[in-house]
């Protein structure tokens, strides 16, 4: 079948093959290119409908788009079967490098390995072939919300790749004429943009033109005063004084800004502590030298992720109080899954601005950061969003242009997110954060010594050792650690002896409040990705993907997305040449999510399966003892074929399900012998 070829760095355009593909209209193209930018993901008609038309859909939007996507499939051809749709919403599927949005992105984020390496030509090379892609503006001929963000998202990118391209030939000895033409170029598209008019003062300078790098600091005053109200930040300020000072050319150096003292009118409280953090010594070690930095006006981003309870916030938090202490400006703001459709919410809390529901989003986020970088003008600013991933499109839109100012403001970013598979949003602003060479923290769990220490804390007394043996049920999750303690305690589980708490609960004991909590930090995962994992829960911890698909009904390949999703969101672990649960109170709190009236009927439902696809004997065995006690011929006829073979490898199973048959009033003559046989064998 002939390629999918999808272009949006100009004119929204795709190919069958080489044979170009009419798009039809300009919402039905718009649809398309929302689809080609997320593909390989489902997209939902809600999120169709507000990328289209936003606020303002119309009573019949639903209906258009089914209209829309069926004039698509026309319009594709051969292709038309990349577009499915199903319960989850629309998705194209295309083969890597088929967007050439992505191959620019993988361009660019290929390029940062050589140039860190001190090898600028690979790297220039790269970045070469990264803008050779690009036909003009982004989504030229499409509309819409999702088309605005975008557009502008890409274009900072470009922006980046030409400065870091510039960047890279200036220390590299290229040709200067060459690069004057081209920061010439830069200049006059991007006026606004400092960095530009710094690098062509520098490559004017090393050709010996000082008086013409003079003229161009000159001309970047004039715009950014007569535009913006502002004086040339101090990376341009200082480059005139060298060019002043100095014969020989000036070297371009990383822009840094000089802070100035926060005056304690403006300095933000001290974010209050909840108690002293639990570990994470090293974590909290690098977030304080960061801190320091941008006090001396090195800039930088920092990206924390793990799973939900693992401790973001409380890191975040302690991270903050810091920064107050050091007279750090602190900007915080928590992002709501009911508020992920305000535009720019959680970005107009961090940094207290007034709502403007009728803001254009591009010229909103243009305000965001003028805001920031009249606050970063008095002195260094924190701005941290907590729980990136509810965060509104807009507000993420910011964050990532909030990303690339680090460059050249005395701003620390920071964000905390969960792991979100299928969200190319997010995957895209975190691989910025390597691409930047920001910090990305990924908290694992805390050792049972930490997880001790957890639960003396919220118990108010040291754990004793009955309470201690509890420690691995916590998964070294730290909110399991409290809602396991907070459980017993509620249950009367625990009781203070010699001055130690202690606990009459067993080991594979877990309080409701626990289960309920796990399996409420699952609520991220895709409705699929969450019935397949129950399912695999009954099948014990560990399961092979065949086994899954045998008690679902489904095919292995119909599997391998939700299961993938699992293992990205770090429920799942490959296992050898099966997959496991991470821990043992994540299978627990899946399986718990069943009804306890169902589940015997599930479990003979497995048992079948699995006997029908061949599954080891032993596990159709544990099946059949967590099902219905009733015996009926199916089982009779598996006990009999299957029943010396279990002897051999589970003989007390064995010796379970024969007794259950031997019991029944209505079973054949001959196959009564046979388990009469089997059971005489087993007892000797």
């Amino acid at each position: 079948m002939r390629r999918l070829r999808v272009t949006v760095l100009g004119p929204v355009r795709a190919w069958n093959g080489e044979v170009e593909i009419d798009l039809g209209p300009a919402r039905r193209r718009a649809l398309f290119a929302m689809l080609a930018a997320n593909a390989n993901r489902p997209v939902t008609r809600a999120e169709l409908i507000r990328a289209l038309w936003g606020e303002s859909a119309p009573s019949a939007a639903a209906g258009n788009i089914y209209t829309y996507v069926s004039g698509l499939r026309r319009s594709l051809g051969p292709a038309g079967g990349m577009l499915r749709s199903g319960r989850a919403g629309y998705t194209l599927r295309l083969d890597p490098g088929a967007l050439d949005a992505d191959r620019f992105e993988a361009l660019c984020e290929a390029a940062v390995a050589p140039a860190a390496a001190g090898r600028p030509a690979p790297a220039v090379a790269l970045l070469d072939e990264a803008l050779a892609l690009w036909q003009g503006e982004p989504y030229a001929n499409v509309t819409g919300l999702f088309a605005d963000l975008d557009r502008h998202r890409l274009t900072e990118m470009r922006i980046a790749a030409a400065e870091r391209r510039a960047r890279l030939v200036l220390t590299g000895g290229g040709d200067d004429d060459a690069l004057i033409a081209d920061l010439t170029a830069l200049v006059r598209d991007h006026p606004l943009h400092e960095p530009f008019h710094e690098l062509l003062m520098c490559a004017l300078h090393r050709a010996g033109r000082g008086t013409e790098a003079l003229d161009v600091f000159h001309a970047a005053r004039r715009v950014l005063v007569d535009e913006l109200g502002v004086e040339p930040g101090p990376a341009l300020r200082e480059l005139q004084s060298r060019i002043l000072a100095e014969p020989a050319a000036a070297q371009p150096a990383v822009p840094v800004t000089p802070v100035a003292e926060v005056p304690a009118a403006v300095a933000a409280p001290p974010v209050p502590r909840r108690g002293r953090l639990v570990g994470r010594d090293a974590e909290l070690a690098l977030l304080r030298d960061l801190l320091d930095a941008v006090g001396e006006g090195r800039s930088t981003i920092v990206w924390i992720e793990g799973e939900p309870g693992i401790g973001k916030s409380a890191l975040l938090d302690a991270a903050l109080h810091e920064a107050g202490a050091r007279g750090h400006r602190v900007a915080r703001g928590s992002a709501e899954e009911l508020s992920s459709r305000i535009p720019l919410h959680v970005m107009r809390r961090a940094l207290r601005l007034e709502d403007a529901p009728h803001d254009d989003p591009a010229a909103a986020v243009d305000r965001v950061l003028d805001h920031v970088r009249r606050l970063t003008a008095e002195g260094p600013l924190v701005l941290a969003v907590d729980h990136l991933q509810w965060a509104d499109e807009v507000s993420l839109l910011a964050w990532e242009r909030l990303a690339a100012l680090t460059r050249w403001l005395p701003l620390l970013l920071v964000a905390t997110a969960r792991p979100e598979p299928g969200r190319r949003d997010l995957a895209r602003l975190r691989r910025g954060v390597s691409t930047r060479a920001g910090h990305l923290i990924r908290l694992t769990p805390l050792p049972p010594s930490d997880i001790e220490q957890i639960f003396g804390r919220t118990v108010g007394v040291p754990p004793g050792a009955t309470l201690r043996s509890l420690a691995p049920l916590a998964a070294g999750n730290p909110l399991y650690a409290r809602e396991l303690v907070t459980g017993l305690v509620a249950e009367d589980g625990v009781r203070v002896v010699d001055g130690l708490a202690e606990v009459d609960a067993r080991a594979d004991d877990m309080p409701r409040s626990l289960l309920d909590t796990v399996r409420a930090s699952l609520d991220h995962l895709s409705p699929g990705a969450r019935e397949a994992l129950r399912y695999a829960a009954l099948l014990g911890d560990e399961f092979a993907v065949t086994e899954v698909a045998a008690v679902t009904g489904r095919t292995p390949f119909d599997l391998m997305a939700d299961l993938e999703e699992a293992v990205a969101a770090d429920v799942l672990v490959d296992a050898g040449s099966e997959l496991a649960f991470r821990q043992p109170v994540l299978r627990r709190a899946l399986a718990g999510s069943i009804p306890a009236a169902l589940r015997p009927t599930l479990h003979r439902h497995a048992a079948q399966a699995l006997a029908d696809n061949g599954g080891p004997v032993t596990r159709v065995a544990d099946h059949l003892l967590a099902g219905p006690p009733e015996v009926d011929e199916w089982l009779v006829g598996w006990l009999v074929a299957h029943g010396a073979e279990l002897s051999r490898q589970a003989p007390e199973a064995a010796r379970e399900l024969v007794r259950r048959a031997l019991a029944s009033q209505r079973l054949p003559p001959a196959q009564r012998a046979t388990l009469a046989a089997l059971l005489d064998g087993l007892d000797r």
